[in-house]
Formats: C-alpha cells, sequence, structure tokens
C-alpha cells in the first residue's frame, strides 16, 4: 500500500496501528489551535477552522503544519480561501520556512466543493480533500475512519478508549450518517456536528434576531432566527454582543491575554439570559 506524504515525512513504521501509534508517540507531540487567525501584512486575515502542528518532543523542532477547513453548506464557500490561507501561513512569522504545509478540507460528498480543491490543489500540492462520507468508496470517508478506530478498540489494537468518549464517537458517527443521508434528501437537521447543546441565549444586532448556543465540547456558533448556522468569524461578533447590551465582561484575562472564544460565548450566554429573563 503507497504510503502517504506526511506518514513518509514522520517516519512512521509499524505493521500494526498500535505499533504506528506508539512510534509517532514517542517521537512528536500535537499542538491544535482552533479558529486561528491568520494576518496578512495589509491587515485582512483568514481563519482555518483549525491549525495543528507537529513537533519533535526532543528540541520542539516543528516538523509541519496542517490548516483545516471544513465545510458544510455550499454558501460558505469562499473563492481562493484555500490560497489565501496557505499563502497568508507561509508568510507569517509563526510559520518555520521550508517546513511542509497540509491544506485539509473537509466537506460532504457534492461536487460543488471540487473546484475549491483543485484551486487549493494548484497552489498547494499538499492539499487533500477529505469527505464525511463518500458515496461512491464508502470505505474512503472520515465516517469509516472512525467506525475502524471503534473496532480496533474492540479488537485491542490500540490503546482502550474511555467509555464516555466511546459513547461520543459513536454518536458522532450516527450523527455523520444521518446528517448526510438527510441532506441528500433535502430535510433540514438542527443538530450540530453531533454535539449536545448545553445551553443557549437570544441576541438582536442590527434589528436582526439571533441565537448564540454553546455545546457539550465547549465549542461557541451563533445562529440566525430560523437556526440556520452563520457561516462567519464569532469572535468579532462576540465583541459586538458585549458593545450593544453593555455586557460587564472583560475582553483579557488577568494575565492579559485575549480570552477565547469559548470563554467570552459562555460569559455572554451567561449575562444575556439575565438581561432576557430581567
Amino acid at each position: 500500500m503507497k504510503k502517504d506524504s506526511l506518514t513518509v515525512l514522520l517516519e512512521i513504521k509499524g505493521k500494526t496501528l498500535r505499533e504506528r501509534i506508539l512510534n509517532f508517540s514517542e517521537s512528536y507531540v500535537v499542538y491544535c489551535e482552533p479558529e486561528y487567525s491568520i494576518k496578512a501584512e495589509d491587515g485582512s486575515h483568514q481563519i482555518p477552522d483549525i491549525l495543528l502542528r507537529i513537533q519533535k518532543k526532543i528540541g520542539e523542532k516543528e516538523i509541519a503544519y496542517l490548516i483545516i477547513e471544513n465545510k458544510i453548506k455550499k454558501s460558505a464557500i469562499q473563492k481562493g480561501q484555500l490560497e489565501k490561507q496557505f499563502d497568508y501561513f507561509t508568510q507569517s512569522e509563526e510559520y518555520e520556512e521550508g517546513k511542509p504545509v497540509y491544506s485539509i478540507l473537509i466537506t460532504p460528498d457534492e461536487s460543488v466543493f471540487e473546484s475549491t480543491y483543485k484551486d487549493g490543489k494548484n497552489n498547494n500540492p499538499n492539499t487533500i480533500w477529505l469527505k464525511w462520507v463518500n458515496h461512491s468508496t464508502p470505505e474512503k470517508s472520515i465516517e469509516s475512519t472512525l467506525r475502524q478506530l471503534i473496532i480496533s478498540d474492540q479488537k485491542a489494537e490500540i490503546e482502550p478508549i474511555d467509555p464516555n468518549t466511546k459513547f461520543i464517537l459513536k454518536s458522532f458517527i450516527d450523527y455523520i450518517a444521518n446528517e448526510f443521508m438527510k441532506r441528500t434528501k433535502g430535510k433540514k437537521n438542527h443538530s450540530y456536528k453531533g454535539f449536545e447543546e448545553v445551553d443557549a441565549a437570544f441576541y438582536c444586532l442590527k434589528e436582526k434576531n439571533y441565537y448564540i448556543k454553546r455545546y457539550s465540547n465547549k465549542m461557541i456558533r451563533l445562529f440566525d432566527k430560523d437556526g440556520d448556522l452563520l457561516e462567519m468569524d464569532v469572535k468579532p461578533i462576540l465583541r459586538e454582543i458585549i458593545k450593544e447590551y453593555s455586557l460587564n465582561i472583560e475582553l483579557k484575562l488577568t494575565t492579559g491575554r485575549n480570552k477565547n472564544t469559548r470563554s467570552l460565548g459562555r460569559e455572554i450566554i451567561n449575562e444575556l439570559k439575565k438581561k432576557n429573563e430581567g
């Protein structure tokens, strides 16, 4: 079986999945930064869903970067987005020159996303298109990969998965399968990525009504009055809500660092609920 370029780069060896995981974890560590803002010299910026950094455990030398962009709705397509993310990042101070950058596009199995992938691939050869479900080759999908992970756990081929984590994975797999099956049949699904909504609040900006919601994995998302996800940068809207409602919320931690989206969102929901109830 032909190895992918990242496996070759990291020199991951082992016949079994357990051996490959051990081989990787002994040598490398992965750092995850969600909603990472990549700024250009002209002040413009791109915010991919996740930036992953792979570093050597010894010496903390950076080995590779993965810029992950997830698309669910066709309306979320932005021409040139993958190219800008790659160009902005490789020109930023955060990038260690000469290290490979992998642009990962995750989408439903719909042809409308193909041009986004091809444009990204032309700009960065290390562009990869992953699909939540794959109707033509089901084994080549995120759904299938997660199912294989559960099977590997059952066969004791990997370190045991915590029961709560296993339940979340199974729920997410079920969500993926049902979500995109419903999409192909034109039915609307009100859930979000398989995670349970734990809190929410109503807000109004520019005479339009919206909802801010918090989920069991602590992510914060914004929706319109009809419950459709707003494909936009969340954090600037959170600041706008604080200003519009004169909420007593600090933007920075006591250490001087800016609060992340999850912290701000949680505090905003709590304050909005107090105002709405009052």
